[in-house]
């Protein structure tokens, strides 16, 4: 047989062309991604200009997947992330791994450590917010991340080292203002554990920054937080005096100025932030509290519609506000509009549940506002708007115990919300549970100084059980409330309801010539109101001036056909009189 010979050099040159080719298809397989990188990054850094946060990320992670230490690109391809709408657990936690992994590879990096805490602070994650901050505070003093590293201490109940670290800060820093702030605020909470008065810190702050606006106006909001108006209203006033070229700190301004009820002054500070930074959201949803509060129709409609206009790069944040304000409006087909896109992007579903049970209660649909606002509660809305929303509807439909019932779930989720504490008071005033209604109307004058409705339903309660006591009219404590009710009276400049409670005390006093005075102040500021008739009607009786009584009666029946008291009454009279059949 003829001999084989075994072909050496076909083998070497199949095993040449073998590694050729795979050093080829490895280079070809390198050079593509390589090339998908680079147009990742052309592609991740024009969308990301062009507020497309979606694209920013998609194409922004195809570059840093083989590029892993370009710090500016990761901390653009985080914050694409967070500003993805709508937000998800994997778009945070991308977020969390990229700003960790840059700690890695720049344990100086202040920026990703600051929105690292952040995110870990607004997620409750205390305990991961202070072990990033600690050690980032290691190579970087930045005053921010001290700041932020007192709010985690004080979150897990650490009130002696968050004190400590924020004089500490002070002492470095003595032009950190909000350390003031937080200091002074964390001393207001707990003043069990501190010998000093907070006060002192806010006066500090103004002490070693006299020309910085922010000084004044948290020692302005702590004094009105502590009914000191005289006082606030001055130390706004030295904060107008001062440099406000900082938007932010002239939105400072613009929303203390809201809580004090100087709304004309707090709307042109608004309106010079929109002329240097219109596209903040901020300043849109601040400007919404303003318009709500005002209940300016002009002005909730100028703030949904401008708004939306110059958000219009990201207005997701702010399309659950501008609804609301043109549900209050009642512009519910713009109201629907903006529901309707957020529901096509499944963006706060819980809120816009919630939304479309307003406007179902404003066109009437009492029980289909209910549902919804039921639902909302499923998919996770258990704010104490939601609740307050629910016993007022619950209450208008006449199911008060189901209103009841929500007031006080209400307060057992939020026992320091004064809202809830004067929903119950209300509603317990209308039950004519009075004994009740003093401890929480109590309770509520406590929680929010300030209010006058909270005031004026503590002394409602006061006097209704004055009298179911049958308290001797010449007692001392008809002589106090009448005093608090005049102290009212000049603060609320002639406020309706506190001049029909002074009537009401005059009558149940049987003072009726005190009581005619009220009532001719009444007609003369409010001579359309039902309830100044109804004083009217209830003066007439008292004084046996019955057919007086029903000629009135007639007369505010005509005038007020959509009310039922004036007829209940006005039967009641009729049957008195055997006049059986009218």
């Amino acid at each position: 047989m003829p001999r084989r010979h075994f072909n050496w050099k076909l083998v070497i040159v199949l095993l040449i062309g073998l590694v050729v080719l795979g050093v080829t298809a490895f280079g070809l397989r390198r050079w593509q991604r390589t090339r998908r990188a680079d147009q990742g990054f052309i592609l991740g850094n024009q969308a990301y200009d062009e507020y497309n946060w979606k694209e920013a990320a998609k194409n922004l992670g195809r570059y840093i997947a083989v590029v892993r230490d370009d710090v500016p690109v990761l901390l653009k391809y985080a914050d694409a992330q967070l500003n993805i709408r709508p937000l998800k657990r994997d778009n945070v936690q991308q977020a969390i791994a990229t700003y960790r992994h840059i700690l890695r590879i720049d344990k100086g990096n202040s920026e990703a450590a600051l929105r690292l805490v952040e995110i870990y602070l607004q997620m409750g994650m205390l305990g991961e917010a202070e072990l990033i901050a600690s050690r980032a505070l290691e190579t970087n003093r930045s005053p921010k991340l001290q700041r932020m590293l007192a709010v985690a201490l004080g979150g897990q109940r650490k009130f002696k080292e968050a004190a400590e670290k924020l004089k500490e800060i002070i002492k470095e820093h003595p032009e950190q203002i909000l350390a003031y702030e937080l200091l002074g605020q964390l001393i207001e909470q707990r003043p069990e554990d501190y010998s000093q008065d907070p006060l002192f810190w806010f006066n500090e702050a103004v002490k070693n920054n006299p020309s910085a606006a922010q000084a004044y106006i948290i020692r302005a909001s702590y004094q009105l937080r502590h009914g000191e108006q005289a006082k606030a209203l001055a130390d706004f006033k030295q904060a107008e005096q001062q440099d406000l070229s900082e938007p932010a700190v002239r939105l400072h301004l613009a929303r203390a100025l809201i809580v004090a009820n100087v709304f004309d002054k707090a709307e042109k500070h608004f309106i010079a932030v929109q002329k240097v930074e219109p596209a903040t959201q901020a300043l849109w949803q601040s400007w919404a509290q303003l318009a709500l509060k005002t209940n300016s129709r002009a002005t909730m409609l100028k703030v949904a519609e401008t708004g939306l206009k110059e958000l219009s790069s990201q207005p997701w944040d702010f399309m659950p506000t501008a609804a609301e304000l043109y549900i209050r409006c009642n512009e519910l087909g713009l109201a629907s509009d903006c529901l309707n896109k957020l529901r096509q992007n499944d963006i706060a579903p819980a809120t816009t549940v919630f939304m479309e049970g307003l406007i179902a209660d404003k066109k009437g649909y009492g029980y289909e506002a209910i549902k919804c606002w039921y639902k909302a509660m499923q998919l996770g809305n258990k704010s104490p708007r939601i609740r307050l929303a629910l016993a007022s509807t619950l209450t208008r439909l006449g199911d008060t115990s189901s209103a009841l019932r929500q007031a006080r779930t209400l307060l057992s989720e939020n026992p320091d919300f004064p809202g809830g504490c004067l929903l119950l008071a209300r509603l317990l005033t209308q039950t004519g549970n009075w004994a009740e209604a003093i401890q929480y109307a109590r309770q509520a004058t406590q929680l929010s100084p300030t209010s006058l409705e909270a005031a004026l339903l503590y002394l409602q309660a006061r006097i209704e059980l004055l009298a179911l006591n049958e308290t001797d009219k010449d007692s001392p404590v008809w002589q106090d409330v009448e005093q608090q009710l005049a102290v009212l009276e000049k603060a609320a400049d002639g406020s309706l309801k506190v001049k029909l409670l002074q009537f009401q005390l005059a009558m149940l006093q049987e003072d009726f010539a005190n009581a005619e005075t009220l009532l001719s102040e009444l007609k003369k500021d409010h001579p359309s109101r039902i309830r100044v008739a109804m004083a009217e009607i209830e003066l007439l009786s008292a004084t046996d001036k019955t057919e007086q009584t029903v000629l009135r009666l007639r007369e505010v029946v005509k005038e007020f056909p959509e009310s039922i008291r004036p007829v209940k009454y006005l039967g009641i009279l009729l049957s008195q009189q055997g006049n059986y059949k009218e």
